[in-house]
């Protein structure tokens, strides 16, 4: 799958990739104190990132690929140095809180985080890797880190991912403290190849919650 990742950022195939930044983020994020070590991963080149840095946090996503950490910095026209960071390669800001990593996010480790925001992550991985995703995942985080999750729900019977459906009853099994914030009917939204598929419906579901 790795492969493929880096793959899709050599050709361009990002469908995914949200040049405005996500909507339910700048609604639900909660009100963190400054400072706040915010985790993203598989944070591609997201201006999400900068957003969260613009509001006080200190923000770390973990991308596999370079040449999407490479493109954040430049088209945000951010300066940057390079350097490690738990244990991989990493983009770090010379004005801002913020760092990308690159490597495996398996690989990944640091000091608990008192925030997390997934976006594209859990979604991007097929119901095999996403246990170990959580396991890892909460391995990073505080015990009452904060939390916001966005997944999608769709019909996977007309066309798969990634990114994939994630429906409510996994999201509880794997983090039983989030609730359900809200949900968008994302049609205008989606990547090209659901709206060839023909689906009515594409939400992009909203979880918060303050407990790992």
């Amino acid at each position: 799958m790795a492969d493929e990742w880096l793959a899709r950022w050599e050709s361009g195939h990002i469908g995914w990739h949200e040049a405005k930044g996500n909507r339910a983020l700048r609604k639900f994020w909660p009100g963190l104190t400054g400072g706040s070590r915010v985790l993203v991963p598989l944070c591609g080149k997201s201006p999400d990132l900068l957003w969260l840095s613009q509001q006080g946090c200190d923000v770390t996503g973990v991308e596999l690929s370079a040449i999407a950490a490479r493109a954040f910095f430049n088209e945000a026209d951010i300066r940057f140095e390079t350097g490690t960071h738990g244990g991989l390669c990493a983009f770090r800001s010379v004005e801002h809180q913020l760092t990308i990593v690159c490597g495996d996010y398996f690989e990944f480790l640091d000091e608990p985080y008192d925030a997390l925001y997934d976006r594209a992550a859990l979604v991007a991985l097929p119901p095999s890797l996403r246990p170990a995703y959580v396991k890892h995942t909460k391995s990073l985080l505080k015990a009452n880190a904060t939390q916001l999750l966005i997944t999608l729900e769709y019909d996977q019977q007309k066309v798969n991912g990634p990114p994939f459906s994630v429906l409510p009853d996994e999201v509880k099994k794997y983090w039983p403290g989030l609730q359900r914030a809200g949900g968008l009917n994302a049609l205008k939204n989606m990547p090209p190849k659901y709206r060839d598929a023909g689906l009515s419906e594409f939400v992009e579901a909203v979880w918060i919650s303050g407990q790992v």
